[in-house]
């Protein structure tokens, strides 16, 4: 319903902003690295996500679309609502959770107030197909959305090859800054693969 608030931040509370835009003050939760980092009466802009109940709409804003996206594939998992996805994002940022979840770490995620361990191993299992690389390598970009990078392109390479995503994302970011093509960045990490 609203893809964004952008506006003027009145106040910040425990897990919520107040952005005022046009005159109306609307409260947006938010994560604990966006409200401990914002300067009240400075522009901000949030991309948002709208929860609907049956006694309240909520909003839930994220400095960038990539937070939002990675919000809204969250609470599509079995056990994870909104309160526990704004807790893993106010932890983890969404290129930290893509890694975490390429390189199976249950627990980064279990370290996350009010995520178990089954939670943990639930998020992993279930976002490992649902993300793409490219977060993982550190990028803003999600599938379906724009070009793939030449490390993008490398890692998804050396995927197909046989190789686990952790490691062909491990590979590449190794390498990354020896070669600029797709084909240098393949063949640099598979000589870093073989030296292991």
């Amino acid at each position: 319903m609203y893809a964004f608030f952008k506006g003027t931040l009145a106040a910040t509370a425990e897990n919520y902003a107040v952005v005022e835009c046009g005159g109306i003050g609307y409260r947006i939760f938010a994560p604990r690295r966006f409200l401990d980092t914002a300067t009240v009466g400075g522009q901000v802009k949030l991309y948002t996500h709208l929860i609907v109940r049956e006694d309240e709409l909520s909003l839930y804003g994220f400095e960038s679309e990539s937070g939002k996206q990675m919000f809204e594939r969250l609470i599509g998992i079995s056990g994870i609502g909104p309160k526990a996805g704004l807790a893993i994002l106010s932890q983890m940022s969404p290129d930290e959770v893509a890694r975490a979840v390429f390189a199976g770490d249950t627990g980064a995620f279990s370290k996350v107030s009010g995520v178990g361990k089954k939670t943990a191993e639930r998020i992993v299992l279930e976002l490992k197909d649902k993300l793409d690389m490219g977060m993982a390598l550190g990028g803003e970009t999600t599938a379906g959305t724009s070009a793939p990078t030449a490390q993008e392109e490398a890692a998804e390479a050396l995927a197909s090859l046989g190789y686990q995503k952790a490691e062909a994302v491990a590979a590449v970011r190794s390498v990354a800054a020896l070669a600029d093509t797709a084909e240098e960045l393949i063949l640099l990490a598979l000589k870093r693969l073989d030296v292991r």
